[in-house]
């Protein structure tokens, strides 16, 4: 399509999506606002980057310049869909699109997309190993990496793009039609964004709408929110399985990971040999080996990469042990589901970190797990007094509260001993005491290796 003079507003100036948009609408020749809640004193290191860039501003507020006249609105993830000038716009009939549908728009490359609650970024991120391991011309991106708009529309035909995509990404998307598409689980999560546990399935499933016959839905058939999604799917639909043994799909039996998708029984790699252990991680193998299978990467290629990769930072990521007690930080443990597979993925007496912002999530059943798995809980953050309550309720009340990090690893070191792990999964989102999961895992990272020198 052809943006040259056209008026495109860029609704959101994220570090990442924000000033990635901006650049590439100007390049195409299109008029751009740049339209932010905060104002430029906020900005000060996204107006640097765009500093060479012709373009209007609308800051401290979204004005009506938004919708005067315009052609196009492109958000970033992080702006609510439903807010007053977005309505206004929808009420013009002025198109809204995700970043990700504009990158669709301009990128000649197949594009390999992974979506769920949680498992993405480890999916994404082995899948791009996979591919590169196969000397593929490849781009990782989306919710992690580079955004789309920014590595993908310089790939040629034969590029594949093997994309992060999350539920706000997939809020206004028109014609994106990802090739092969995996829906690795569904939980509740983002229910402070989403009105509904049915919006968030919904915003999901939006990544196999465009989808044709000739393209593939991967999906999870030991979840049965994600199986049910079939239905909605016009492309073939493979399934793969920790627990059934399918035909015609990718299974485990007996520690061995089967192909019966493009071969008949045929056994790939025993689990004890995949370099990112527990059922979760399992769970991310096998979509990721469904994807690579389909696109007829070498089972040679598959396994190498297997073997050999050690999964993504912050994610139940070994630290260190110090005098018997190891240290995981599993920072992007966001939500209940994530920090739940955490829990059931060590058999070691557990001392677990957890609390954040609060999403709206209900820790009934996360609790009734704690109590079963850990030995002490520390807690900090916004959910403090309701993971506290519910835990209580489920029978363990060896709970400490804390304000800081670092308090609690301090508090860990005190209550630990040697054979047991210190275990960061919070279950919350990061964004009452931290700019991201990825700093609050760091400041974890540096309490624990002060420990060393004590």
């Amino acid at each position: 399509m052809d943006l040259a003079n056209k008026k495109v507003v860029v609704l959101g100036l994220g570090k990442r999506t924000g000033v990635a948009v901006a650049k590439f609408l100007v390049k195409a020749g299109a008029e751009v606002v740049v339209s932010d809640l905060q104002p430029a004193d906020k900005l000060t290191e996204q107006l640097a980057e765009l500093e060479d860039y012709s373009l209007e501003f609308d800051l401290g507020g979204h004005s009506e310049k938004v919708i005067a006249d315009t052609d196009l609105i492109v958000i970033s993830p992080g702006v609510p869909s439903q807010i007053d000038i977005l309505k206004k716009a929808r009420e013009l009939g002025i198109p809204i699109w995700s970043e990700i549908e504009l990158a669709y728009r301009f990128t000649k490359a197949d594009i390999l997309a992974t979506t769920g609650t949680n498992g993405k970024t480890t999916t994404t991120t082995l899948l791009g190993e996979i591919f590169t391991a196969a000397e593929a011309e490849v781009k990782v991106g989306g919710n992690i990496g580079c955004p789309l708009i920014s590595c993908v529309p310089q790939l040629s035909e034969q590029g594949v793009v093997i994309a992060e995509i999350s539920s706000f990404q997939l809020e206004n998307v028109e014609r994106f039609r990802p090739q092969i598409a995996l829906i690795l689980n569904l939980t509740p999560d983002h229910l402070d964004r989403h009105s509904s546990w049915e919006d968030y399935v919904a915003a999901k499933a939006e990544i196999t709408a465009q989808q044709l016959e000739d393209d593939y839905l991967v999906l999870n058939y030991d979840d049965q929110t994600v199986r049910d999604l079939a239905a909605k799917s016009a492309a073939e639909v493979v399934y793969f399985s920790q627990k059934e043994e399918l035909a015609g799909g990718l299974y485990v039996k007996d520690g061995v990971v089967i192909n019966d998708l493009t071969a008949q029984q045929e056994s790939l790699i025993r689990v004890e040999e995949i370099g990112i252990k527990g059922p979760h991680n399992l769970e991310n193998v096998l979509g990721a080996i469904a994807i690579s299978l389909l696109r007829g990467l070498s089972i040679e290629v598959i396994n190498f990469t297997l073997k050999n990769f050690q999964g993504v930072e912050h994610r139940i990521e070994e630290i260190v042990t110090i005098e018997g007690v190891k240290y995981i930080n599993d920072s992007k443990a966001t939500n209940v589901a994530a920090a739940t597979k955490a829990l059931e993925t060590f058999e070691a007496p557990l001392i677990l970190i957890a609390g954040g912002m609060d999403k709206g999530a209900c820790f009934t059943e996360f609790a009734k797990k704690i109590a079963d798995n850990v030995k002490h809980l520390i807690l900090l953050g916004e959910t403090a007094d309701q993971i506290e309550e519910s835990t209580l309720n489920s029978g363990l009340d060896n709970i400490q509260r804390v304000n800081s990090i670092s308090q609690a690893v301090k508090w860990a070191d005190q209550l630990s001993t040697s054979g047991d792990v210190v275990l960061l999964s919070p279950a919350c989102a990061s964004w009452d005491m931290f700019s991201s999961y990825k700093e609050r895992g760091n400041k974890f990272k540096q309490a624990v290796m002060s420990l060393r020198g004590k």
